[in-house]
């Protein structure tokens, strides 16, 4: 897989998932990064019981992720 680095033009809040949208700043083409901050055992027990296949698991391989996401003040 091949690094990107993303400008994040926006953040939509759906409680269980958080996506950010933006684009990859090398391309310019647009991106959306669906986060789900449900603990992963829920996550995976509901997947095996609606009886979906095995997802495909990468090694993270020195990644670095940080998301500081604060509020705008106007918006608060």
């Amino acid at each position: 897989m091949t690094p990107i680095r993303l400008r994040i033009d926006r953040i939509v809040d759906f409680g269980t998932i958080v996506s950010l949208v933006g684009c990859d700043s090398e391309t310019g083409e647009p991106v959306t990064v669906h986060v789900d901050h449900r603990p992963f055992k829920a996550f995976w027990d509901a997947w095996q019981q609606e009886g979906f296949p095995q997802p495909v698991e990468y090694d993270a391989e020195r990644l670095i992720l940080r998301l500081d996401v604060m509020p705008n003040a106007a918006d608060a």
